[in-house]
């Protein structure tokens, strides 16, 4: 019988042709990845911007229709609901949200007007279009009861206006693309280069990631060097007031190391009508 020669053919690995091309392929891949995540990013922190801009521009609007901010019942030039005092509004280190989900109404009926005449109390949802200027006994002219906690307030009021549509449930209309809410109210500004109790008309974003932060800045503020300076800052984590931090860079209070920087997620205020005076050139402890 015939021995069966044995094979001549040997093994043979990648060459180096092939291994660039599937390295290329790779690296191409990662890009795409990688381009693919940052116009994400992009668009996200895009619609943020916008949206912000979008309830500025309501805010004005009522304002030019009125002669008074949405939620400023008494109309002495500050909107009556503390934005950032509330029970749990205030607890900026909160990383959930369902607190303060539970201060906007997912109801979509529109907000009873008392008639001429009625005292304005009775309302606590918007403010009153008339009220009882004759009123002995506080609340008197258009002041609201719960206007100061009802965060409510200041959607109504734009609703009743025209300004937004009656058909959306407010919670809808105060949450923002970071799934966390945005609040429309006064913040009583801390800062040592200003007046003591110096409340100011103002935005609250909480948990906002904060490279989305710093895009918000460069937005409105044309940089991101300062956070404590112009109209976006970034609120200190443990406080109550209008106490900032210095940099972008802080971390968030249950962040423990700098590596969760870009996304520790920080509360942001925008004064959109006037602006606190620039704090001292000194840091804050967050």
């Amino acid at each position: 019988m015939k021995a069966r020669p044995q094979s001549t053919r040997r093994q043979r690995g990648f060459t180096l042709v092939e291994m660039s091309v599937t390295m290329a392929a790779a690296g191409l891949l990662f890009a795409a990845v990688t381009t693919g995540q940052e116009l994400i990013d992009q668009a996200k922190a895009t619609k943020l911007i916008n949206d912000v801009k979008s309830v500025e521009m309501r805010v004005q609007q009522f304002a030019q229709l009125k002669g008074r901010m949405p939620g400023d019942c008494d109309a002495d030039g500050v909107i009556d609901y503390a934005a950032d005092e509330n029970a749990s509004q205030s607890l900026r280190t909160d990383i959930g949200n369902n607190a303060r989900a539970s201060e906007y109404s997912y109801s979509v009926l529109l907000p009873t007007i008392p008639a001429d005449g009625v005292v304005a109390a009775n309302e606590s949802d918007a403010c009153s279009l008339v009220g009882d200027g004759a009123a002995t006994t506080a609340p008197a002219v258009t002041d609201v009861a719960t206007n100061a906690t009802n965060a409510n307030v200041w959607l109504n009021d734009l609703k009743v206006a025209g300004v937004v549509s009656d058909s959306a449930p407010n919670r809808t209309l105060a949450k923002m693309v970071n799934e966390d809410f945005l609040f429309v109210g006064s913040v009583t500004d801390g800062g040592s280069a200003t007046a003591d109790a110096a409340d100011y008309n103002a935005i609250v974003i909480h948990n906002v990631p904060q490279w989305m932060a710093r895009r918000l800045s460069t937005a409105i503020n044309g940089q991101d060097a300062r956070a404590d300076r112009s109209r976006i800052r970034l609120l200190g984590r443990t406080a109550t007031d209008g106490t900032y931090a210095m940099r972008w860079d802080n971390t968030g209070a249950t962040e423990t190391s700098t590596v969760d920087m870009r996304d520790s997620m920080v509360t942001v205020v925008y004064f959109f009508d006037r602006v606190p005076e620039s704090k001292l050139e000194t840091d804050t402890v967050d």
